[in-house]
């Protein structure tokens, strides 16, 4: 429900007695990052029920975030510009959210901050039900209770999420490896320690743990606050505690004025960036794939060099991978990527929390984290079954098969993965599946699941999947059968062909029945792989056609890859393709990068661009395989309602609940 009714525009402190403002509901989680203008607080994500809807000066009552780690930056910048919420009310805790919440009233003296309550799942479904178009808001004397109360003066209790709480526990302290190294305290370490026991409080942590590594995901120049946050931690004399390596950041350090990038924008994107290596992070990294960096696992770390090898591109023997015996990985790292944290904890086994940007860093420059989520052993154990064993047996390996007999890319069977990939974290509903039936395939590459796991961060809140056979803490059909037992009847889901087929027209959204011409045709979100860039310049080579005219086609990778496949640049580049570093296709917003025309068409593999990109740049996507979207860029043009090889034959909708 959405009010207009109009009341006093002030945000909401966590000190205000009581608070009445319009209420405005969702039972659809909503990303922040790509969902939230946050200059205006309109929410801009085109699928999602709300889409246009405004969260500025009301009570917003949603399930939690979803996707994006940026949420946190999205938050900071709307209470900055004045048009945040007055409330949240979320049906579970989510600690994004409150991070920027937090960020807000630690490093920004005197700026008026939301409230932010967490109901559970029984009284937020009475809150759907009853709809009230004013709610009215009140923090009880202690602090850590708040009364919501609807127009007709039913009320009930919520937890405060932001109650300022001083740990009662001493294990909240630094663990004792890092104490020695602590003598003299930054005064960034020490506002970075005090964030982090907020966090710890909020999340019900009763330790903190330390970490080996980083990967701080808001480099990302979205606002004025993020690049004053960062600069300040700087100032206040901040240094990575451990090895520390960098998302893409907003614009391509070497390039942005060859791109076009407008100066001051581009000077503010790189102060973010400079500001982090002043800090000690790495400066070859600026990648949203860090799992293709050097300083992958060293080889003996048996399974860790076995994944690391697959990063690379070889493939992955489902046969042989099911004779091994489940590798016991305790590496903990910081990763606040959501593709980097799916890929992490899923495909190498490491673990990393779902971190909010700005924890990232403070994480890193402090060292340690809190014991909490898929941190905990028994946290990562799924509970929810999502079950694809006939869709891939009945439907996608005839298909396989058919492409195989063919040797023809043109099916586009690399587009699967991300379309499930987006599926499987929408069925997911929040929880850690356990999905099965992909090891019915010949072989799963690594940029295969690279595409799934960018795609279920999208969709999916859990930091974590497992796939039976394949990823793992899944491997062994004794231990698939015991996660299996875990699981209750009433969480267990069937993913069936017209669930896929929704979900690929879905990402294809900018289908337009009018004009089939593409403008743009954007690759490498995440950044490509060594293998894909080779597989591009194969591909290029298929026929002797020249790229139109009037298609750009544009590549973002990692600086490394970019180095390593050295040899397949020269050819690609005279086809036609540009190559971007530094930065990725969610960061890059504007023209003359994208098409300046609001009409155009972009082209592209990912389904974490086909999802982003439509609210991101105001433009159609359309979503597509690696091959067809080469051919687009020839032709200059891509089928305006044609679905792939291996889709065209889904039409029944099966029962969606195993019995």
């Amino acid at each position: 429900m959405t009010t207009i009714m109009s009341h006093d525009h002030h945000l909401a402190t966590s000190s205000s007695p009581t608070i009445k403002a319009p209420a405005l509901y969702t039972d659809t989680p909503l990303s922040f990052w790509g969902g939230i203008s946050p200059t205006s607080g309109k929410v801009i994500d085109v699928t999602h029920p709300l889409h246009n809807a405004s969260i500025s000066h009301k009570v917003f009552c949603l399930p939690s975030g979803r996707g994006s780690c940026t949420g946190s930056q999205v938050m900071l910048e709307l209470i900055l510009n004045g048009v945040g919420p007055r409330v949240l009310i979320v049906r579970e805790v989510d600690v994004i959210l409150c991070v920027g919440v937090i960020i807000a009233q630690e490093f920004f003296d005197g700026k008026e901050t939301p409230v932010v309550c967490v109901v559970g799942e029984e009284q937020f479904r009475q809150l759907l039900s009853d709809g009230d178009d004013v709610l009215s808001v009140t923090i009880n004397d202690n602090g850590r209770d708040i009364v919501i109360e609807n127009e007709t003066g039913n009320s009930f209790t919520a937890r405060n999420l932001l109650a300022l709480e001083q740990p009662s526990d001493a294990s909240l302290s630094l663990p004792d490896s890092l104490i020695s190294n602590d003598e003299n305290p930054s005064q960034a370490k020490a506002l970075a320690m005090k964030t982090i026991q907020r966090v710890a409080s909020i999340s019900n942590a009763s330790e903190l743990i330390p970490i080996t590594s980083a990967h701080i995901d808001a480099v990302t120049y979205i606002g004025p606050g993020g690049l004053r946050f960062v600069q300040k931690l700087v100032e206040l004399g901040g240094k990575v505690a451990v090895p520390t390596t960098l998302n893409s950041q907003s614009v391509d350090r070497r390039r942005w004025q060859s791109l076009g990038v407008d100066e001051v924008y581009a000077a503010n994107a790189n102060s973010v960036g400079d500001a982090y290596l002043k800090m000690g992070c790495d400066g070859g990294s600026f990648t949203c794939a860090p799992y293709l960096l050097p300083g992958r696992p060293k080889k003996g770390e048996d399974i860790m060099w076995y994944v690391a090898l697959c990063s690379f591109g070889m493939q992955i023997d489902i046969e042989e991978n099911t004779k091994r015996n489940p590798p016991q990985m305790m590496h903990f790292f910081v990763r606040g990527e959501s593709n980097a944290v799916v890929y992490s904890n899923s495909v190498i086994g490491a673990r990393t929390e779902k971190y909010a940007d700005y924890f990232d860093i403070l994480a890193a420059i402090v060292g340690a984290v809190p014991k909490v989520g898929v941190h905990v052993s028994e946290n990562r154990l799924p509970s929810i079954l999502i079950d694809a064993e006939n869709l891939i047996k009945d439907h996608f390996l005839p298909a396989l098969n058919d492409a195989q007999q063919l040797s023809d890319m043109r099916y586009g069977l690399d587009s699967f993965f991300p379309a499930m990939g987006w599926l499987c974290g929408k069925l997911s509903d929040g929880r850690i599946p356990l999905i099965v039936g992909f090891d019915a395939l010949p072989r799963v590459t690594a940029d295969n699941l690279k595409g799934f796991c960018a795609a279920f961060g999208t969709t999916g809140t859990a930091p974590l999947f497992h796939m039976a056979n394949i990823t793992p803490e899944a491997i062994g059909e004794e231990v698939v059968e015991n996660l299996m037992m875990k699981i209750t009847p009433d969480k267990r889901v069937v993913a069936t062909k017209e669930d896929l087929k929704l979900a690929y027209e879905t990402l294809d959204g900018g289908r337009d029945i009018s004009s089939d011409a593409v403008q743009l045709v954007a690759l490498g979100n995440p950044h490509l792989s060594l293998t894909e860039l080779e597989q591009l310049s194969e591909m290029v080579d298929i026929d002797n056609r020249p790229k139109n005219n009037n298609v750009d086609v544009i590549a973002c990778l990692g600086r490394h890859v970019y180095t390593e496949g050295s040899q397949y640049i020269p050819k690609l580049e005279t086809y036609g393709v540009k190559f971007i570093n530094d930065t990725c296709w969610c960061m890059l917003l504007d023209p003359p990068i994208i098409p300046r025309n609001t009409n155009a068409t972009i082209l592209t593999n990912s389904a974490k661009y086909a999802s982003y990109g439509p609210g991101l740049t105001n433009r159609r996507l359309r979503f597509a395989s690696l091959y067809e979207c080469i051919e687009a860029s020839k032709s200059g043009r891509v089928s305006r309602g044609g679905m792939p090889q291996w889709l065209r034959s889904f039409s029944t909708l099966a029962c969606r609940h195993l019995p």
